[in-house]
């Protein structure tokens, strides 16, 4: 081997002539010196070998040439013999694409590395063994069956060779990508079925027409499937999950060998298990047998007693045939009727799909070098004789049957045994059935019982309390309004919950009512608390005209070129008869302000109603908007300001209003959700401003106050509450933004903190209540919104950004309930009713957003981890290795299907992916395919986020469902792409109730035929739990940037149709 191919150099010569005048033996140092020894031959120096296989009928070809591309990326020089994959329908042009060379016969077998399907066998045309062609010293992988083929083995000895036999790949789980037995068993298994119905005389499914009933056919598979007899009990569970019905011997012995293969059994249990076929063979139409044993001849598990038994017309399927057969009447290799049973008993099954097989095999093959040497520049790898079960080590001992002409078969024992075959776990539905069903129906219902009677209980100590009937009905008004917001939001349809929140956003604006009943001066303020009012009416402002921009400009996304038009504008009609009819009515001397604040309050309930559709969804907006502007107008005529301080007042909101819809204009809607926080911490400010701007001004009039607890008991919750929701919301949006590190912040001893400010929180309530002193009250008020403010900070700062859902509906739900603080602090019912409508249609969405995560609402805010379900036991461990396909792979996938479902995560965001997926999504539907989007609840950063940048892109939204409308579509799909979403997707939320994510709803992708994951890397989500999908038999994983990838696609799609 040269010394460049074991050799890298490490130091440059002038860093060794220094030390060259003390050693003697310089030669020799600065060999040492500048070279380390690196094992292995370069992948670059390695020419590799395919050759057409010549063994009688067969037709497959051991690398594809999508395998030849992926050896060439990996730096290997390929040769292929010409013609080699003719039969397997692979042209020599489709190699040479791929970066393989065409060479003749002896050109190919002198390469230092070659790879076969069939073990070589004479070439009658060169008058040679291909043995004896092989380049001494060079490696062969292939098909051996060593212990079948003594003198093979002896001819590839004396050439030296290393053989790496296909057949010997030990069957543990880290090795099924590379265990080519299966897959040409898998294809065999298809191959068979399809055969037998080909050659049986009715449906296997039966048929009911107008003539009669003709009867489904009875199958039996030894082995596997419909009416089955298995000897493994992990095959056993498995198939009785397909609906098959087992067939199972009395006595009591287990199956299960070594290596995945069932052992030889007991005379006993043979003897009866006879009983059993002769038995069956009488009534079934068709049996499909595939039992082997490793090493020796195939079991006869069918005598010819039994064969004569059956009915005429009855198909037996020998799979074993090659190795002697389980059907004491099969003909190697032929296809022939006994007394009326047809025999298919063909050895060349997966040739006979040599296309499909080729493809498998080639995978295998690549997939078992990659994994020998993984090193990205060398290839190297060393059978040891020591080595534990299932690891590499054991992949390589057991599949090295000669190193350079030495024979290494059989391989010995590892040292360590293999696991026992594990329990079947119950799924996390199974466990949260077998607990509810634990509580027994008198617990259940005391409980519910116990639930009423609290609340009932409330209700009376609140009547005990009350300080008048001014409070008695503000409850009123506060209950019945919670109840018929509670009612409505449940009505929003999930895609609709981000303009919820916007429009909740602006609604909540209404703490400007507050701002404007605290105004005072004329022009400008003329004392602090006025000053304070003023700045809460200006950021009040902010939200309201934002708010209702942003909310119609996502509205607007969603109509479709389809839809009829609309005249949303003429709603401008009943908006100018409620203000301007209110405005005739003050000038004639009527007070209805109660009344415009009745009907303000239903128009927000309209605002959130009219949300629970599409088609009403443009309404709700408008009539929120009446519903602000009567609220408003409605205070100032109960004020009837001055000139001057109504200029104070017009100029404040105008200021604040030009800034919100300034802000709302430009803002992108991939940046929505920082948008919200932001608003929501205005809110917060303004609830804050207003409360202590009040006890500013009513304390001197508290003393005679009948309500003065009541007015001061809600100044200081409303400054509480506001504290938390500004500086909560501040810190949303620097992660959101990425101004801040979206990672939790895990102060030590955070849970001791936070207890530490509630409880000073609340203690400093003590003296603000007992007080009547004027400097003692501000200075509480002062301290807690300190307090609030640092304790906003603390919370939301140990949330990760995966929470932020869940952070941005609670922050939502608080500004309503600081808006409702106002309302009983100036008693005042719209802003109670507002408030309440917002309170609860936060409360439900954090709820929402809950469920969808499995997780408490308390497990959330402080910044835990783990589900509700969690054992918390060990995770289950994932073992095997994933499938990487590239561009043109994935476009001849996405090709072939005709049904896709496509599942979006926040990497689709991040990425801003939208604009291609949707141009692409558009190219497939207009070839007929069937193309949806799946979104589950806490995709993204905000509840509803991808529906919205979806319909931004032009998505219609009647492909876009929700995860409990498209779960149960995905065992019927295709096709499914997976873009830049891993927690909401992980199989482990159903298959580990150890898991951290156990009993998490998630989108069951995994489930349909095939699937497509693309992400940057193999990582784990924010949950930091392996995702076992990736592992999955069904799944490949196209890695890369996603805006990059996704273009790729685009362009891809749009070459192949147009």
């Amino acid at each position: 081997m040269p010394i460049k191919d074991r050799y890298v150099k490490l130091d440059p010569y002038w860093n060794i002539l220094p030390r060259l005048v003390l050693n003697i033996s310089w030669p020799h140092y600065i060999y040492k010196s500048m070279y380390a020894y690196i094992p292995g031959v370069r992948y670059s120096d390695i020419l590799v070998g395919v050759p057409k296989e010549i063994f009688k009928n067969e037709k497959r070809v051991a690398v594809s040439p999508a395998g030849v591309q992926a050896l060439v990326k990996q730096g290997f020089k390929v040769k292929v013999e010409a013609g080699a994959g003719e039969q397997s329908k692979f042209s020599d042009d489709q190699y040479k694409e791929a970066g393989a060379s065409m060479a003749d016969t002896k050109s190919i077998f002198a390469c230092d590395l070659v790879l076969k399907v069939r073990a070589p066998v004479f070439n009658d045309a060169l008058g040679q063994h291909e043995a004896e062609l092989l380049k001494p010293k060079s490696t062969l992988v292939s098909f051996i069956y060593p212990a079948q083929n003594p003198s093979l083995m002896e001819k590839l000895s004396k050439q030296k060779c290393t053989v790496l036999a296909m057949d010997q790949v030990p069957r543990v789980t880290i090795a099924q990508g590379y265990d080519a037995l299966s897959s040409m068993a898998n294809i065999a298994g298809y191959k068979a079925v399809v055969l037998a119905a080909n050659n049986f005389g009715r449906f296997f499914t039966g048929q009911i027409t107008a003539a009669g009933k003709v009867p489904p056919a009875k199958v039996l598979i030894q082995g596997v499937c419909a009416v089955f007899f298995t000897l493994r009990p992990a095959a056993l569970e498995q198939f009785k999950s397909f609906g098959a019905e087992p067939l199972e011997v009395d006595v009591t012995e287990s199956g299960e060998g070594v290596g995945g293969y069932a052992k030889e059994m007991s005379k006993e249990f043979i003897e009866a298990e006879m009983a059993l076929f002769a038995k069956q063979c009488k009534d079934v139409d068709i049996i499909i047998s595939t039992a082997l044993i490793p090493g020796k001849r195939a079991p006869i598990l069918i005598t010819t007693d039994m064969i004569e038994s059956m009915k005429d017309g009855s198909v037996v399927v020998d799979l074993a045939a090659e190795a002697g057969g389980n059907f004491e009447t099969t003909r190697s290799g032929e296809l022939y009727v006994y007394k009326g049973v047809t025999h298919i008993g063909y050895t060349d099954l997966p040739s006979r799909m040599p296309t499909q097989a080729s493809t498998l095999y080639s995978n295998n093959i690549l997939k078992l070098l990659k994994a020998i040497s993984p090193d990205k520049d060398y290839f190297y790898f060393e059978p040891k004789d020591e080595f534990d079960y299932g690891t590499v080590d054991h992949v390589i001992r057991g599949t090295v049957v000669m190193q350079d002409g030495k024979n290494l078969f059989p391989s010995p024992l590892p040292k360590t045994t293999p696991p026992p075959t594990p329990v079947m776990q119950k799924t996390v539905a199974e466990l949260e059935a077998e607990k509810f069903a634990e509580v027994s129906p008198f617990k259940r219902t005391m409980t519910s019982a116990c639930i009423y009677t609290a609340g009932l209980s409330g209700v009376l100590g609140l009547g005990m309390i009350s300080p008048n009937s001014a409070f008695t009905q503000m409850v009123t008004t506060f209950g019945l309004a919670g109840i018929v917001g509670y009612h409505t939001v449940w009505g929003v349809t999930p895609a609709l919950h981000s303009p919820l929140m916007s429009v909740t956003n602006a609604i909540s604006g209404l703490t400007a009512v507050g701002g404007l009943v605290l105004m005072g001066g004329g022009l400008t303020p003329s004392s602090l608390p006025e000053t304070l009012a003023l700045l809460a009416a200006f950021v009040s402002s902010i939200n309201i005209a934002g708010g209702f921009l942003i909310t119609q400009r996502m509205l607007d996304m969603f109509k479709r070129p389809t839809d009829p038009p609309e005249y949303n504008y003429l709603y401008a009609i009943p908006g100018v008869v409620f203000v301007g009819g209110y405005g005739a009515s003050l000038a004639g001397g009527f007070s209805i302000e109660q009344m415009m604040y009745l009907g303000s309050g239903l128009c927000c309930v309209g605002a959130l109603a009219g949300l629970s559709a599409q088609g009403t969804s443009r309404l709700g907006n408008a009539l929120g908007m009446i519903g602000v502007a009567g609220g408003i107008a409605a205070t100032l005529g109960a004020l009837k300001p001055s000139p001057e301080l109504l200029s104070q007042m017009s100029l404040a909101m105008a200021t604040g209003g030009t800034l919100g819809l300034t802000v709302a204009k430009r803002i992108e809607i991939s940046d929505l959700p920082q948008l919200v926080a932001g608003f929501h911490s205005l809110v917060g400010l303004a609830a804050v401003l207003t409360c202590i701007a009040e006890f500013m001004i009513e304390h001197p009039h508290l003393d005679a106050h009948p309500a003065a607890n009541m007015v001061k008991t809600v100044a200081y919750l409303g400054t509480y509450i506001g504290g938390v929701t500004f500086s909560g919301s501040l810190v949303a949006y620097g992660k959101l933004q990425g101004i801040l590190d979206s990672a939790p912040l895990l102060l030590p001893g955070r849970h001791m903190l936070n207890a530490g400010l509630m409880a000073a929180s609340v203690g400093g309530m003590v003296p603000f209540m007992m007080s009547s002193g004027y400097a003692t009250g501000l200075s509480c008020l002062l301290g807690v919104s300190g307090l609030s403010t640092v304790m906003g900070v603390t919370l939301t700062a140990a949330i990760g950004g995966a929470d932020m859902p869940v952070v941005i509906t609670v922050l939502n739900s608080y500004s309503g309930w600081a808006l409702c603080a106002e309302g009983f602090l100036l008693d005042n019912n719209l802003m109670t009713i507002v408030g309440a409508l917002i309170g609860s249609s936060g409360a439900i969405l954090s709820y929402i957003m809950c469920v969808a995560m499995n997780r408490s609402l308390p497990n959330v805010i402080l910044g835990g981890y783990g589900t509700t379900s969690t054992l918390g036991g060990k995770p289950m461990e994932i073992v095997g290795t994933h499938t990487e396909v590239n561009v043109d792979q994935a476009i001849e996938m996405i090709k072939e299907a005709n049904s896709i479902i496509i599942t979006p995560g926040w990497g689709l965001c991040a990425a801003k992916a939208q604009y291609p997926i949707a141009d692409m999504v558009k190219m497939l539907r207009e070839q007929g395919k069937t193309v949806r989007f799946g979104i589950h609840p806490v995709a993204g950063r905000m509840p509803g986020q991808l529906n919205v940048l979806l319909a931004e892109a032009g998505v219609p939204y009647d492909v876009v469902l929700e995860m409990d409308e498209i779960n149960e579509d995905f065992p019927e799909t295709d096709l499914t792409l997976v873009i830049g979403a891993n927690d909401t997707v992980n199989s482990a939320a159903q298959e580990d109730p150890n898991s951290i994510i156990a009993g998490m709803p998630v989108l069951e992708v995994w489930k349909s035929k095939q699937v497509i994951v693309m992400k940057r890397t193999l990582g784990v989500g924010y949950a930091a739990v392996d995702n076992p999908i990736f592992y999955k038999p069904n799944t490949a994983m196209l890695l890369g940037d996603a805006k990059k990838t996704c273009d790729s696609l685009q362009g891809k799609i749009r070459e192949s149709y147009y």
